[in-house]
């Protein structure tokens, strides 16, 4: 037998030295595909946001106390940081987004070597794992979705781990791996909520019963003391941590109609339990690793129980989600299918025991994938049922255009906390005077334009009936202002610049 067919031979260093140039590879070719996404304006609004408030907070733009209590927390520092070290028109969320997703596959490589399956096997599992299709939808999502991702695959490993083991060094696991959750995402403070009345079930029977009070004390813990501490600094520091972005729940309305396209109205009737419905099969079609190895292994209670907990967290938090309409849409918890397929994997003894099946399944889960996003994805649903497919991603690509644009000029006024998609169009925050510019606060309060340049929609758009500067100056982008003149305009934004020409006749 040689090195490649016995795993158990091969030292750490070996297999880091062979998962690197998988990493490399998956890095290159989704910051490919992050970048096709960004130049056609596939990217999400919170993605957009992310980019526009941490590209703002690392140049100097954004207050001490907004930055320290910014939530999702996580993905906001990171990216921050990021774009303080990058160049300023490096696409900073792609790269945080596309290093996770590098690792994540790297990691599944390396774990699935470390399971015993074979270096051609892992390697074909850990691609189709990687780039799974709702892998690839977080990626676009952005670092919020990636840091989703990421510890829910945490999350999951540390249940099946808890379960076996239940030791200290366990239990500190799942806890954090909760409060990671809770600060890496809207739905993963969801999901981190709703997972607590399962936790039980995860531990194994004799600790519960001993000290079960104390062992879900334990499990809680780092969570419920992050938040505490979160909302205390963000109620000492100036602003509100958690409006520091738009509201999650602005697209909640929109995935609830999706889903009831989808199913002809609904099931029930009742938005909360057919976008739970939803989920599940969204996860069963998009990790049947899951349900196929389990059904062979269900004697094993603690190869079941894990992933059987996993599951319920994942569709207790969309009914949460919906009910509450305090976390946004539930799209990002699809994600839970491929890493409920890694756990799996790496943690039932039956799927190397039978490595042609386990691959099988892992290639099925793939393009059933296809079909979970065809389900839970608001995006892909509105592409299917909307009229016209082309009214909010058509506004986001005017946005990005008339953000080209103003290239060059500096003193640029625009309310870009509702038009991201702007900043992404410039490829920098420098030079706009955005909600956190004294001088917008100014124009703001006192209904006077000082700056030499402001971009404003179209009031009768979806981005023109939120943009502020519309709101201040209803008459703006009709008849514009004296001594302004119009340098471009498109289908929703012109763009006016103080100087010589013909002046547009005041408001």
């Amino acid at each position: 037998m040689t090195l490649a067919e016995n795993p158990a031979t091969v030292s750490a260093t070996t297999r880091a030295l062979w998962a690197a140039p998988l990493a490399a590879f998956v890095f290159v070719a989704v910051l490919a595909l992050a970048a096709i996404a960004v130049r056609n304006g596939w990217v999400a609004d919170d993605a957009l946001r992310l980019w526009e408030g941490a590209s703002t907070a690392a140049r100097g733009g954004v207050p001490f106390g907004r930055i320290v209590a910014a939530y999702p927390t996580l993905p906001f520092l990171t990216t921050t940081f990021v774009a303080w070290l990058a160049p300023a028109s490096a696409p900073v969320p792609s790269l945080v987004a596309a290093a996770l997703f590098a690792i994540i596959a790297a990691f599944s490589f390396l774990s699935l070597r470390k399971a015993g399956f074979r270096a051609a096997l892992a390697g074909i599992m850990a691609l189709f794992l990687a780039f799974h299709p709702a892998f690839l939808r977080a990626l676009i999502a952005g670092p919020e979705d990636m840091f989703l991702a990421a510890f829910l695959l945490i999350f999951c490993l540390s249940l099946y781990d808890l379960r076996a083991r239940s030791g200290a060094s366990e239990v500190m696991h799942v806890g954090l791996a909760l409060m990671a959750l809770a600060f890496s995402h809207p739905m993963g403070a969801a999901f981190a909520f709703a997972a607590m009345p399962f936790l039980a079930f995860a531990v194994r029977p004799v600790l519960v019963a001993k000290s079960g009070l104390n062992v879900v004390i334990a499990l809680l813990f780092p969570m419920l003391f992050a938040i505490g501490a979160f909302v205390y600094v963000a109620w000492i520091f100036p602003g509100d941590g958690w409006t520091f972005f738009a509201a999650p729940a602005a697209s909640l309305s929109l995935w609830t109609v999706a889903i009831s396209n989808i199913f002809g109205g609904g099931f029930s009737r009742i938005p909360a339990i057919d976008a739970s419905l939803a989920m599940g099969a969204a996860i069963a079609v998009g990790a049947p690793a899951a349900p196929v190895m389990l059904a062979l292994a269900y004697r094993r209670r603690p190869l079941v129980t894990p992933a059987a907990v996993f599951v319920a967290a994942a569709i207790a938090a969309t009914a949460i989600s919906v009910l509450s309409g305090l976390f946004g849409a539930p799209t990002a918890i699809v994600v839970a299918a491929p890493v409920l397929a890694a756990a799996v994997m790496l943690r039932v003894p039956i799927a190397r025991q039978r490595p042609n099946l386990a691959v099988g399944l892992v290639i099925a889960g793939w393009l059933g994938g296809f079909v979970s996003l065809a389900i839970v994805d608001p995006t892909t649903v509105n592409r299917l049922y909307a009229a016209d497919g082309s009214g909010r991603d058509g506004e986001r690509l005017d946005a990005l255009a008339a953000g080209g644009a103003t290239i060059g000029r500096d003193g640029v006024l625009a309310d870009v906390d509702n038009a991201p998609a702007f900043v992404l169009g410039r490829g920098d925050t420098r030079g706009i005077l955005g909600p956190q510019s004294e001088s917008f606060a100014l124009a703001m309060l006192f209904r006077r334009i000082d700056s030499d340049v402001v971009a404003v929609p179209d009031p009768q758009s979806t981005t023109g009936a939120n943009d502020r500067i519309d709101t201040a100056f209803p008459l703006l982008f009709q008849y514009g202002l004296p001594g302004y003149r119009v340098v471009y305009q498109n289908n929703t934004w012109r763009i006016f610049v103080l100087g010589k020409g013909n002046p547009q006749s005041g408001n």
